[in-house]
This record gives structure tokens, sequence and C-alpha cells, in this order.
């Protein structure tokens, strides 16, 4: 063309394919209640929810993956800085938070928006904290998509990967001790494994027997690192056996299969302490705003684990109950759209916070040290505009 210059993209070394656990899930050990189409085919019994929770549960992973949709083109349009797609992992967050209490504290990862949305918090304060509004409970200092407001026992989410392991596990010790009835849900990913904390807390857990569940969201890659490179024992709950904590295989992809698990481990929580439940699953997207998958893994694969999608598989089981329809699903994603659009309005007119708050809520109170550090940013900021 003329007057432009072909870029080609740098060249990657992306692996074979590598088989769906899904597809061997007895042969494995991976508990399932659905099978790929939606059918009762697996080893779990059907929790037979109410259809009020299954329509929940399936609006919860449809709005999740249409947030993960826009927050996308606002990064990429340049409206917020960072996004960490979680397409294919919906299932994890929805199926757990549904059979949690809402008084269960919940350290998150990167990839469990649903908490929020199932706790009831609004949407526009959630795309308040994509573009770092200062109306929002963490004030505008968070990167996007590392959420989190205590007034819903959601941790706010720390960068390093797994770093929160032991404190998840520090806070259902200390409920125990405290005799509540509280349990601590951990969400992380199989990269945090490869950590000193995971060992960590789950040495803590075996000894404390604290009532926690880590559920370990197995999606094959630590962003560019496949499973095999990672690990020599690929069952992230066989690690469990090492620290005397239970362990369980589920299907990730299944979010009855989560609901049942989890309701389960965290029942018997304070009897039999920390179960680790190992969630296999697969992302179906980028690993960060700032990743390109095409560099590492082959089309292939990611086709081989769509035709595994939460999504699409809870939907086909509800058809088969007759709880949904087209013209269900067709007034959900309008309705949907239309908040989500009404949410992006709102948060992006909210003020950003200035840079003299960033030295707020240090301390109970501030010092001299602190009031001199924010008149110091303050009047190099103000000589800098008028230079």
């Amino acid at each position: 063309m003329s007057g432009q210059q072909t870029i080609k993209p740098g060249a990657g070394n992306p692996r074979e394919p590598v088989p769906v656990l899904l597809e061997y899930a007895r042969e494995q050990g991976i508990r399932q209640v659905l099978g790929k189409n939606g059918e009762l085919i697996g080893d779990l019994p059907d929790p037979e929810l109410p259809e009020t929770e299954l329509k929940r549960m399936y609006e919860a992973m449809c709005l999740t993956r249409a947030i993960d949709e826009r927050g996308w083109v606002l990064q990429r349009s340049g409206r917020i800085a960072f996004w960490i797609p979680l397409r294919g992992q919906e299932a994890i967050a929805v199926g757990t938070t549904c059979a949690s209490n809402p008084e269960d504290w919940v350290f998150r990862a990167h990839r469990e928006m649903a908490v929020w949305l199932l706790r009831g918090k609004p949407l526009d304060k959630l795309f308040a904290q994509f573009f770092g509004a200062e109306d929002e409970p963490m004030k505008g200092r968070r990167l996007p998509c590392l959420i989190g407001s205590r007034d819903i026992n959601l941790f706010s989410t720390a960068t390093p990967v797994g770093c929160f392991l032991p404190h998840a596990i520090g806070a259902a010790w200390a409920a125990k001790l405290k005799g509540s009835s509280e349990r601590v849900i951990c969400f992380t990913g199989d990269g945090s494994a490869s950590r000193g904390e995971f060992h960590s807390a789950l040495n803590f857990a075996g000894i404390h027997k604290p009532p926690a569940i880590i559920v370990l969201a197995n999606n094959g890659w630590a962003v560019t690192t496949p499973l095999d490179c990672q690990t020599a024992q690929q069952n992230f709950a066989a690690k469990a056996d090492a620290y005397a904590v239970n362990g369980v295989r589920v299907d990730g992809n299944d979010p009855l299969a989560i609901y049942a698990i989890v309701k389960q481990s965290l029942d018997s929580a304070h009897e039999q302490g920390t179960t680790l439940i190992e969630a296999i699953t697969y992302r179906q997207g980028f690993h960060t705003s700032s990743d390109n998958p095409d560099l590492y893994r082959k089309e292939e694969e990611l086709e081989n684990w769509r035709q595994w999608d939460p999504i699409n598989r809870l939907r086909a089981y509800m058809e088969g109950r007759g709880c949904w329809s087209e013209a269900e699903e067709s007034a959900m994603a309008q309705q949907q759209e239309a908040d989500i659009q009404a949410a992006v309005t709102k948060a992006e007119s909210m003020p950003l916070p200035g840079p003299e708050s960033q030295f707020d809520d240090i301390f109970e109170a501030s010092n001299w040290m602190l009031d001199e550090q924010r008149a110091r940013v303050l009047s190099e900021l103000e000589t800098g505009a008028n230079n």
C-alpha cells in the first residue's frame, strides 16, 4: 500500500495442542455433573438447584463475559489502562460464590469478578474501579481488575501471583480461634503452585486445619509457561496429600460440579479443615492485555476447549430442563448490554483522584513526613505546569 509499511508480527514457537483433560474426566479423577453438551453424565449427582438459582448462576456467567468483552474494548481504545481477560473461566467464580455464604471471606486472584456481582455490588462502582475513579471502594488506587470491597468481605486483589495465600489461611485460622461460623475462600491459579507462599499456606493448613478452601484454577498456562514446564506432578489436588490437606479435582467448566464440590467442602470446613480444589479449565483469551497467546499456543488447542465452554454447557442443561428459552436469552442480553453501557457512562464521568491522595490512609492520621512529601509533589507539579 502506498505510504504504508507492512509490519510482520514477531514469530513465536507455539507448542502442539495437548489433549483436553475433560475428555477423560473419570480416568483423571475429575468430578463432573455435566457432559460437553449439558447432559447429565458425570459422576456427581445433579444438585437440582431451583430454577431461580440456575437462572441467577447463568445470568451472572453471561454478565461476567459481557463485562469482560467491554473491558477489552475499553482497554484497546485507551480508555482504561489494563485488562485481564477471563473468557472460559466464568463457572469457577460463579459456582463458588453461589455455594458460599455472604459472610464468608473471599481472597480473589485476577478473574473472579463474579464475586462482586453476585454479592450485590453496583455495576457502576465496578466500572469505577476499572477507570480508577475516586468514588469507589479502593479510591482509584489499583490497577483495573484488581477489585475489592470490605462491605462484601472481598479482599482487594494483590498483583503478585499467589502472595495472598498465607493471608487467606491466616484469616481462616483467626475465624477458627474466634469460634466464628465464617469460612475463607481463596482463589488462585496453577502458576502460584510454583511459589513458596503456596507451600507455606498448605503446610500451615495441614497443621492447624482452618476452615478454608483454596480454589486453584488450572487453566494449563502460567502466563506463557505450559503445565509440563511448571511441575512434574500435574495433578495439583494430589499435592494436598503431602500436607495432609483434603484435595479434589473438579471440572472447572461445569458450574454445577463447582457448586457441588465447593458447598460440600465449605460445609465440612470447620470439622475437616482446608480443602484444595483443583478446577480444570482453560483460558480462552489473552493472559492480559499485554499478552499475545498466538506466540505460544495454537488455535487448534483453543478450538478443542471451546467445545467445553461453561456458558454453553449450562444453557444446554437449562434448556433441557425447560427453564430457559431463546426469548429469555435475547431479553437478558439486551438488558445486560444496556446496564453495562449505563455503568460505563456513569463511571467514566466520575472524577479521578488527585496525585496528593496517594499520601492519604497510610496511617490513621497524617504526620510531618507525609505532609512534607505531599507538599513537595504538589509544588513540583505546579512548577512543571508553569514551565
